[in-house]
């Protein structure tokens, strides 16, 4: 069982993403598939999102940022 042929490399817990809206923020569970929903925690407030966001949007605004510092 792939999904879109890809491989998925794991997202571990802690991982730091960010959110324009939310600001900095991190993964309260692992991601192990593109179709699951995490936990994310920003500012104290733990929120359920697609992976599929964390992956593509989050994920690397935080990477971007970091590229800038």
């Amino acid at each position: 069982m792939t999904e879109n042929n890809t491989e998925f490399v794991v997202i571990p817990p802690t991982t730091k993403v960010l959110c324009k809206e939310k600001g900095e923020g991190w993964t309260l569970t692992g991601i192990t598939g593109i179709e699951e929903h995490t936990s994310v925690m920003f500012n104290g407030v733990r929120y359920t999102i697609p992976a599929k966001v964390i992956v593509e949007e989050l994920l690397p605004n935080y990477l971007e940022s970091q590229k800038n510092t």
